[in-house]
């Protein structure tokens, strides 16, 4: 481990350097050994709490403090098979690392998960090459597990960390927790629906409200996918609000059902409303008024009918002019709108929203674990299954990836071989990007230049973000696929890293970084 009495006395006592005369690569040089002194100092303080708790165990404590009360007692603060130790020896090692008594028992909590349970990450902790805090977020998400659990954990994540960005490695965790505890998920979700409801929370000065929901996916996706339908609508009929103002009239107008339904059923086929609610069916129109005055042919000298010389056919009598307009009007509506949907497929009537439901052959024959959704995150199957419950599903057939499609000479990408592209990358190759799911770029990993042939190709392409997309396209970045599936950038300043599916390895700027650099520079391009 690091001398760290050493580091600091030779820190405090050097004359240090004056960082506004770096160079920028020297710069970025400080940047990422600082980065690695503060790597070192949190994972040194997890490891010496390890042994500090192997120097205070529970049989050291003073048989007389166990008949006091309020005296020292053994604690476990780690999870199953990590050992006890005495409590009052927490405080101390708080005061040192400069942390509340709770935030230092959590610290050697930590250390002993760690060390008992996640031993491959503990491995590469004490070997500095992760950073501490991300092992800490992993024991304490795995502290509820059996220890045989966290190690199923541990032998699945422990690679990952450091080499994945934070996001798409906390996915995998939480995935790989599902699929080893899917019994307590199952229980955990039903216990979860209690949570469900809509809240109103406190009006400001101007007039605004909040309103917020907690409500299961499904439901989410599609209240969102129908208020943003409407908008839409909205933008064409010439709103000319903000998309959140018009997500807050589109909420506004759904509130309405018969407003709401009009307004779809126009978009979808516009011919079916006329837009003074006139109609040509007479069975729609009002009832002529038969009271005098109203414009009727009934002779003014004819004896209005005794009560008895109505016919009792249960019809109303109409008794002049409608004294609710508005009334008439909405029952107008409504009957034009039953008499339209009748014409309209559902279907159309339904929000635009989409689940791409990815579940493991093992999970299907198990009947219960881990299946992951897109844009939501891994969950547990019994819970998807209950979503499809009231959706339309549409299973579709597991595409052979072995297999590339055929090159095509334009531009833009097919369909098909989009689809196979994200099922191969699911997130963007970009240096510890945290990019994923379908809205990220494909770019060409060498520029597309109009006139070659087959230039559109699945072992050509690789996934960005938009802003990674842009650094590399205008910027200085550089970007070489040697193989498929393995990209090498350049950063500005010579910083070179590779990256696959396990993740990303910083080669740094040395001469070893700028071989691997040249080495994988397609055989027509010249190294730069």
């Amino acid at each position: 481990m690091i001398d760290g009495s050493g580091l600091m006395r030779h820190s405090l006592t050097s004359d240090g350097l004056d960082p506004s005369t770096l160079g920028d690569a020297e710069l970025l040089d400080q940047v990422n050994s600082f980065r690695w002194l503060e790597r070192a100092g949190i994972n040194s303080n997890l490891i010496l709490a390890a042994i500090w708790a192997d120097r205070c165990p529970a049989d050291s404590i003073d048989p007389y403090q166990l008949g006091v009360p309020g005296g020292d007692r053994p604690i476990r603060p780690g999870g199953d098979g990590t050992p006890e130790i005495a409590r009052f020896a927490v405080t101390e090692f708080a005061a040192s690392v400069g942390k509340s008594t709770g935030s230092g028992e959590l610290m050697i909590a930590d250390g002993l998960d760690l060390r008992y349970r996640l031993p491959r990450l503990w491995a590469r902790l004490t070997r500095y090459e992760v950073d501490g805090r991300d092992c800490q977020t992993v024991a304490r998400q795995t502290r509820h597990l059996t220890p045989e659990q966290a190690l199923a954990v541990d032998a699945s994540i422990a690679d990952l960390i450091g080499r994945w960005s934070f996001g798409r490695w906390m996915k995998h965790l939480e995935a790989k927790i599902i699929e080893v505890d899917a019994d307590n998920y199952k229980r955990l979700a039903e216990e979860a629906k209690k949570e469900i409801g809509l809240y109103l929370g406190q009006s400001n000065d101007h007039g605004i409200k909040t309103l917020y929901g907690r409500l299961p996916a499904p439901v989410a996706i599609r209240l969102y996918a129908q208020a943003d339908r409407v908008a839409d609508i909205l933008a064409r009929r010439g709103h000319t609000g903000s998309k959140g103002e018009r997500h807050a009239e589109a909420l506004d107008i759904m509130t309405r059902p018969l407003e709401h339904l009009r307004l779809l059923a126009e978009d979808t086929a516009p011919t079916l409303f006329d837009p003074d609610l006139d109609t040509d069916d007479d069975s729609l129109l009002p009832k002529p008024s038969t009271a005098a005055g109203a414009g009727t042919d009934v002779a003014q000298d004819e004896p209005e009918p005794e009560p008895d010389d109505f016919d009792d056919t249960g019809d109303e009598v109409p008794v002049g002019p409608s004294r609710f307009p508005r009334i008439d009007q909405d029952r107008r509506l409504a009957e034009l709108a039953i008499k339209a949907i009748g014409q309209i497929d559902p279907v159309k009537l339904r929000p635009k929203a989409t689940l791409y439901v990815h579940i493991a052959r093992e999970t299907l024959e198990n009947g219960l674990g881990v299946a992951r959704v897109e844009d939501v995150g891994p969950m547990v199957s019994s819970l998807v299954a209950d979503w499809l419950r009231c959706c339309d599903v549409t299973v579709k057939p597991v595409i052979d990836l072995a297999a590339d499609l055929a090159p095509v000479d334009s531009h833009e990408i097919p369909k098909a071989m989009r689809e196979r592209m994200y099922l191969k990358y699911p997130g963007s190759v970009f240096p510890f990007s945290g990019s994923v799911g379908r809205r990220v770029d494909l770019d060409h990993s060498i520029p597309f230049t109009p006139g070659i042939p087959a230039q559109t190709a699945e072992s050509k392409l690789g996934p960005a973000g938009r802003r990674e997309h842009n650094v590399i396209t205008h910027g200085l970045w550089r970007r070489r696929q040697p193989t498929p599936g393995t990209f090498v950038f350049r950063a500005p300043h010579g910083r070179v890293f590779l990256v696959n599916h396990t993740g990303t390895y910083d080669l740094g700027r040395g001469s070893f970084a700028q071989t691997i650099w040249h080495a994988a520079a397609p055989p027509s391009q010249t190294a730069d």
